[in-house]
């Protein structure tokens, strides 16, 4: 991928909602990191938008590709970056396991949407375009796949993930691993027992 075209392509402003409005301001932030010129608050910007109290929004799957991108390209702080990945898979963790979304049945309509939306959010060439069509599809899925989209792309990016844990950088090598276990044995929730 591409990361600078895909910033430059990317609908970023598509993603702005009442609820959501911060999301065209992430494309600078992300290009920074990318140069390696990004500092801390550059950093907790992204994943300030990306996740807020367990909440995960539409702009959070391409986030995520993004960090996944951040760590096999450019100048990143992979701290930072590992670090990050872990907020969003603890909280799509929690999300996947509250009552809603362990009830959460989706329709036939729904699955043949994810499918379309699967074919870019998980493809390595992705270039940042999306038409106008797609983005109706992708507006109108329900909620609950955000947390699905989160916890299936980790699993498919999750050997990459593990090579960091062997990095000898003894920080990158300590927030790979606290990821990883993460992944590996997630936290189980009880609401209201």
């Amino acid at each position: 991928m591409d990361f600078l075209q895909c910033m430059d392509n990317f609908p970023w402003n598509r993603f702005a909602t009442v609820y959501e409005t911060s999301s065209k301001c992430l494309k600078d932030p992300f290009i920074k990191i990318f140069k390696g010129d990004g500092e801390a608050s550059d950093y907790k910007f992204i994943i300030d938008r990306l996740e807020h109290q367990e909440t995960l929004y539409r702009i959070t799957p391409w986030g995520l590709k993004f960090y996944i991108c951040l760590l096999e390209e450019g100048d990143a702080d992979r701290n930072s970056i590992l670090q990050n990945i872990k907020i969003l898979f603890e909280a799509a963790n929690y999300d996947c396991q509250v009552n809603t979304a362990m009830a959460y049945k989706p329709t036939k309509g729904n699955l043949a949407k994810a499918e379309i939306i699967k074919q870019k959010l998980f493809d390595d060439d992705f270039d940042g375009k999306m038409d106008t069509d797609f983005l109706k599809i992708f507006k109108s899925i329900d909620r609950n796949f955000m947390q699905i989209f989160i916890m299936e792309f980790i699993q498919q990016k999750k050997q990459l993930l593990e090579e960091y844990t062997s990095s000898t950088n003894s920080n990158i090598s300590a927030n790979a691993t606290a990821l990883i276990n993460s992944i590996n044995n997630p936290k189980e929730y009880k609401f209201g027992k």
